[in-house]
Order: C-alpha cells, then structure tokens, then sequence
C-alpha cells in the first residue's frame, strides 16, 4: 500500500509539473523583429564583404578599390555573398551602379592617396531611412536620420 502511494505520489508530481512548465517556456522568435530587420542584415552583412574584400586589394596592389575594380578583382568572392543571403535568385548580380542591388544603394569613396576609403550601404526600401557605414578601419556603424 505504501508503495502505491509513493506512485501516485511521484505521479501527480511530474503531472503538475507537466502543467506548470509552459509558463516558464520562452517563446521562440517567429522572424525577424521588425519588418525592415531581414533586410538590415542583409545591409550588415554586405558591409562586412565589402570591408573583407578591400584587404586584399590593399595587399596586392596597395590601394583599396573603387566599386567597379573590387567588382572586377573579388567577383568570386562577392558572388559568394549572394549566394548565402540569396539562394533562390539565380539571376541577382551586383551592378556597377549607386543601385548595386535592387533597393540598395552603395556610395564607396576612395581616399585620393588610395589607402583609405568610406563606404555607405543604405537600404532604398527602409521607411525610416537605414544606412550603414564603415571604412578601412573595418568598424561598422548604423544609422538612421534624425526626424
């Protein structure tokens, strides 16, 4: 008898735990916070491959790169960006253009001694006007404009 009791003792136990826990269970996230949030990491992430991809040019040839040459030098690696945050458009390539994707727009300078540069990726489609920054010291900085 006492056994049985020691049971249904342990049973009502893990019972009321069973009940008990959902309440201490966090919800997981559904997707990104905001709607705009997806596409500010993709703006972060295409800022990190662009810092990524002018060492090398700094490197081998002793400048950083506009646009246009970092296009011509670092296709492969650039294309590679495209693919992980783009896999089911086959047909995207970057332009040589402000517009380099379509709803961003990038504005790369070149210091005239070629041993720096300033580099802004804005997104086109973020209602409140997102950009982010960096330059040869590879630290990013985001922004939005003062309302």
């Amino acid at each position: 008898m006492r056994s049985y009791r020691i049971i249904l003792s342990a049973v009502l136990l893990l019972v009321a735990l069973g009940v008990l826990t959902p309440q201490f269970a966090q919800n997981a996230p559904l997707g990104p916070e905001k709607p705009d949030q997806e596409r500010r990491y993709h703006a972060l992430g295409l800022l990190r491959t662009i810092n990524t991809a002018e060492v090398p040019e700094l490197s081998k040839y002793g400048s950083y790169a506009s646009w246009p040459i970092l296009l011509a030098h670092q296709t492969e690696y650039l294309n590679g960006w495209l693919t992980r945050f783009y896999p089911h458009e086959s047909n995207l390539h970057f332009s040589d253009t402000s517009e380099i994707l379509p709803g961003y727009s990038l504005r790369l300078n070149v210091h005239a001694d070629g041993q720096g540069y300033d580099v802004r990726v804005q997104d086109m489609t973020d209602k409140q006007g997102y950009a982010a920054f960096s330059d040869e010291s590879g630290i990013i900085w985001q922004g939005e404009p003062l309302h």
